[in-house]
């Protein structure tokens, strides 16, 4: 048994709103580090567990290829040599118990999907391990291809609208907020994996992505919990190193670092402990919501500026996605198309080139501060249940 203490109200009230105008733009995980702005299709944008259409389960949502245009959208791939894992914690002791392990192959644009589960010690490692449960293929277009087992988990890969919203552009302006969803008209590429019914009701995810090295070895090269802890906290030279830990060893590692970050934003220095270790969690037998865990329609802005403000009026002026979410697997709106109709979506064009180069962009979102990265203000009590999660 574990227990977390996780308050919102310690973390709103150590930042204030002076706080806010030294803080940068940034990315709730998009291209949040060197190694990820160049391996787009490795690259974790954001994580969402939530219940779907089964009531005793939940479904994780890992997106990647982030700010993809319209007419770029057809050419989207996942790497077949990349390994893409929603590792899962049942006991709260930040070690992973299960992991499902996703590859594919082939060049597309249809490819094949082969999804494993591994335990124990193949759930902690970064490679292909443990026993193939679903396969099937990739969707393209706005079509839906969903893989099924005789256990009733679903999984779907391919386009989707980007479900993140945020006015980025009023943020910059100091909170002059108008409006304008930066993310509209953009697509990612979405892995949509549903479980109908688990045992065990608390349990903590993240997600990561690992390739070969030149030796061999499988490297763990992204990893992506709740939103913005490394694009907030951990200062470049380190996001990397972060990105390639894991959540056992964050405390260790990265406290004082998080420590000077804090105090750089003017929070007190126990919100380190809080922040970290850098795990989704949720609570599946109370009402999942931002802050516990994360769908897609959560606004998860206007949660982090009342948090970080004391303000519960404040907002960004974008309460909901683009477009309007399924009630029905796989959930997120199908891909931009790009018609050039009236009131056609940004296409990305509008974000600032971080290198010159009109390829790497320096991105979203204003996930700022630890109020927002905090799980609910109450005592988490995680047990150790068996059985299949």
């Amino acid at each position: 048994m574990r227990l977390r203490k996780l308050s919102i109200v310690l973390a709103a009230s150590a930042i204030g709103v002076a706080a806010l105008g030294a803080i940068p733009a940034l990315g709730a995980d998009h291209k949040d580090a060197p190694l990820t702005k160049a391996a787009a299709q490795s690259d974790i944008n954001d994580l969402y567990i939530f219940k779907g259409e089964s009531a005793a389960g939940y479904t994780a949502v890992i997106t990647v290829n982030p700010l993809t245009s319209p007419a770029d959208t057809a050419s989207l791939q996942l790497d077949p040599n990349t390994v893409y894992e929603l590792k899962v914690d049942t006991n709260g002791d930040a070690v992973p118990d299960v992991s499902y392990k996703l590859t594919v192959s082939g060049n597309g644009p249809i490819q094949d999907v082969t999804l494993r589960r591994a335990s124990g010690p193949d759930a902690i490692t970064n490679g292909i391990a443990g026993d193939v449960i679903m396969q099937g293929k990739t969707s393209v277009g706005a079509g839906v291809t969903t893989i099924t087992d005789s256990t009733g988990r679903k999984l779907y890969v391919g386009p989707r609208d980007d479900p993140f919203f945020f006015d980025l552009a009023g943020f910059q302006a100091g909170l002059k907020f108008t409006g304008v969803d930066t993310f509209k008209g953009t697509n990612v590429t979405a892995i949509v994996f549903e479980v109908p019914s688990v045992p065990t009701q608390q349990l903590g995810f993240w997600a990561t992505t690992s390739k070969k090295d030149n030796l061999g070895n499988w490297v763990q090269l992204d990893r992506m919990a709740r939103p913005a802890i490394n694009t907030v906290f951990v200062p470049a030279e380190m996001k990397d190193a972060f990105n390639n830990n894991t959540p056992d060893r964050d405390l260790t590692i990265y406290k004082n670092t998080f420590i000077a970050s804090l105090k750089s934003l003017g929070a007190g220095p126990d919100l380190a402990s809080v922040l970290l270790p850098d795990i989704l969690t949720v609570d599946l037998s109370k009402p999942v919501k931002y802050l516990n865990g994360r769908a897609p329609a959560d606004d998860v802005i206007d949660i982090s500026l009342q948090a970080i403000t004391g303000n519960a009026t404040i907002g960004d002026g974008v309460n909901a996605n683009d477009r309007p979410f399924s009630a029905t697997f796989p959930y997120l709106a199908s891909p931009n198309t790009g018609s050039g109709a009236p009131g056609a979506p940004n296409t990305g064009s509008s974000l600032t080139s971080e290198d010159g180069n009109g390829v790497t962009w320096t991105l979203p979102v204003a996930l700022i501060v630890a109020a927002s990265l905090m799980a609910a203000a109450a005592l988490v009590q995680r047990k150790r249940v068996g059985g299949e999660v």
